[in-house]
């Protein structure tokens, strides 16, 4: 197990695109991005991360205004919830319906 590029907790990661595979057929997306930066630009991040990312963010956002590991950590909500989580054990299991409550 590695570290979570943005909880810096070791976890089991997945590798989470900055530009969401859903927005790669874009033609607005195409002319900012090669193919090859489409489909390798991006983060290896732990799933509670992962699924809060999506949770908060909608795809055409992320590709465009959330497309880096700097401006994903400004986010005010998923910053409150990655210092959130890094308090968390590893015995806790996150419930993302109920963490909703916490941003």
């Amino acid at each position: 197990m590695n570290f979570c590029a943005l909880c810096e907790r070791q976890k089991k990661l997945t590798f989470h695109h900055l530009i969401p595979r859903k927005n790669h057929k874009i033609k607005y997306i195409q002319k900012r991005f090669s193919a090859i930066d489409l489909n390798k630009y991006g983060i290896m991040i732990c799933n509670d991360c992962h699924k809060m990312i999506h949770k908060l963010i909608p795809h055409k956002q992320l590709a465009l205004e959330f497309n880096n590991k700097e401006k994903l950590l400004s986010h005010r909500e998923l910053a409150k919830f990655i210092s959130w989580v890094k308090s968390q054990t590893k015995k806790n299991k996150i419930n993302m319906n109920l963490i909703k409550k916490l941003i």
